[in-house]
């Protein structure tokens, strides 16, 4: 999952200190009034502390392509920062091999494009009225993190939908959001096999071809593979063929060419995914404007509902190089 930078720590807790001093402040104009007029409900740390743990728990739970490509390769960027560009660079020039070491080789500058994916922010809001959260309070519980905790999964659940298929919503100067699914560049065919019912022998038939369509894309590193979870559970279960000591699972992990094989539930059956060298993070970057947070809004009244709004701004930037070529792999039935 993303990780916090100093400054985006400053400025979150910088937020829900303010919200508590307005509280503060509340409470101290109200006092004696009995819940006449409205509440104030300061907030705080261990509160927070269970919704940031909560949110942390539904992040592994959910984002297992996102996590994965994430723990390889992230790029903080500003908030203002609505593009993030990334350079393709033509191969030019030569090297020379001389006993002097002077250079009379070409020095031509290479030809560089630029490409570049918007950074969106993602966000939902958990709103309370002031008397259901005196209600809550009543109950001996500073804040409702159940509702807030549908609104952290459904932002979570938006990640990894983009890691996964792009948001073709977002256009900003002809740049849009890919993803591992419909990237134009990525090596696509099909392997015509339903994995959760192929044999071993076919299991291994389209993992292998998957990996070809990698190394055909001179992408050499160990592949990742990301599978529907169903397909890999049929995988872990079943044998490679009656009466081999191993499972389907396990005999795709001697295939030395393979890093890691992921099990993802929002991959649709029969869908495999091969990144190679995730580690290198020649794949590209996901790009981290604010990982996943829940900060309050501020209230001018006494009566105002509160209003939590969970968000995030990050995307994924699949890179191609100059000549087209990219390190991911897309195989279907």
């Amino acid at each position: 999952m993303l990780r916090f930078t100093e400054q985006q720590q400053l400025a979150i807790n910088a937020v829900r200190e303010r919200f508590n001093e307005t509280e503060t402040a509340f409470a101290a104009r109200i006092a004696g009034m009995n819940g006449l007029e409205g509440n104030s409900a300061p907030i705080g740390p261990e509160a927070w502390r269970r919704i940031d743990t909560r949110a942390i728990t539904i992040q592994r739970d959910v984002l297992a392509v996102f996590n994965t490509l994430a723990a390889a390769n992230t790029t903080p960027v500003s908030m203002a920062d609505l593009v993030s560009y990334f350079p393709q660079i033509s191969d030019d020039g030569e090297v020379t091999v001389t006993l002097d070491g002077r250079q009379t080789g070409r020095s031509d500058a290479p030809s560089v494009k630029y490409s570049g994916t918007p950074v969106p922010i993602l966000a939902a809001e958990t709103r309370m009225g002031w008397r259901q959260m005196e209600m809550v309070r009543r109950g001996g519980v500073a804040l409702d993190t159940e509702a807030i905790a549908n609104k952290q999964r459904k932002v979570a659940e938006k990640l990894e939908d983009m890691v996964l298929n792009g948001d073709s919503s977002v256009v900003v100067g002809g740049n849009t959001i890919y993803g591992l699914r419909n990237h134009p560049n990525r090596n696509t065919a099909s392997h015509t096999f339903t994995l959760a019912s192929a044999t071993g022998a076919q299991w291994l038939s389209a993992i292998s071809q998957n990996i070809g369509l990698l190394v055909g894309d001179n992408a050499y590193g160990r592949a990742t593979i990301f599978l529907n979870y169903g397909d890999w559970l049929y995988a872990s279960i079943n044998e490679f063929t009656a009466g081999y000591p191993k499972t389907i699972l396990q005999r795709l992990q001697e295939i030395q060419q393979i890093a890691a094989i992921v099990p993802a539930s929002r991959i649709p059956a029969s869908n495999i995914i091969g990144v190679a060298n995730v580690a290198g993070g020649e794949w590209g970057s996901i790009l981290s404007g604010m990982p996943l947070m829940t900060k309050p809004k501020a209230r001018h009244n006494t009566e105002d509902d509160f209003v939590f709004t969970t968000m995030a701004a990050a995307a994924p930037q699949f890179r191609v190089d100059f000549n087209g070529q990219m390190p991911v792999a897309h195989t279907t039935t």
